[in-house]
């Protein structure tokens, strides 16, 4: 099996965003949860969950309720990256979860103050631990549209006491995007 060494696999992991049709087996899927699970979390509570959804008539539905909403919150927004989104989002075939074939919601107890904190965490290692075995993945924030409609997210069947923090695609990669040059961040020493 593909794997390679953490630094390599942080520096090297891209945002995936087209993929083969395959299905990723149920096995890689749970070693990929199981890497997210050995996230950092606050007092070690451990607040995650994840729910695992490869209906595509049902991420279609999600994604054709997110896309106009999207479209309305782009409509006034312009940047070069702003545009380049709305042109995706008005394309007729396009679908915010990018036509993987899994996407997997991180969803956080309710009553865990760092809930979204760890579970992004825990997302995170999954997101590496995808590409350390040869899986492709990216973050998708627009779901977010659709948290307040009850009936569209009791599809995704989050068990009482939880809520989403966020999705994520997997597939099997069908490109190999370049790395975006990196920003010098801000450093401030205190010592």
């Amino acid at each position: 099996m593909f794997t390679m060494e953490a630094i390599d696999a942080i520096m090297t992991r891209r945002s995936v965003r087209k993929f083969e049709t395959r299905q990723i087996p149920d096995a890689v899927l749970e070693k990929i949860i199981k890497a997210g699970t050995y996230a950092p979390s606050a007092l070690a509570l451990q607040p995650w969950g994840f729910v695992v959804v490869q209906d595509q008539a049902f991420l279609t539905r999600v994604s054709d309720y997110c896309k106009p909403i999207m479209i309305s919150h782009m409509k006034e927004a312009h940047d070069g990256m702003s545009d380049a989104f709305l042109a995706l989002l008005e394309g007729c075939d396009y679908s915010i979860y990018y036509h993987a074939p899994t996407v997997i919601m991180v969803i956080g107890k309710t009553n865990s103050r760092f809930r979204e904190i760890d579970s992004s965490l825990c997302a995170e290692n999954m997101m590496l631990a995808a590409h350390a075995l040869g899986i492709g993945s990216c973050w998708i924030g627009s779901t977010e549209v659709a948290y307040d409609n009850k009936e569209l997210m009791a599809g995704f069947h989050i068990p009482e006491g939880y809520r989403p923090v966020g999705t994520i695609v997997f597939g099997y990669p069908d490109e190999k995007p370049e790395a975006h040059d990196k920003k010098a961040p801000l450093v401030t020493w205190v010592r």
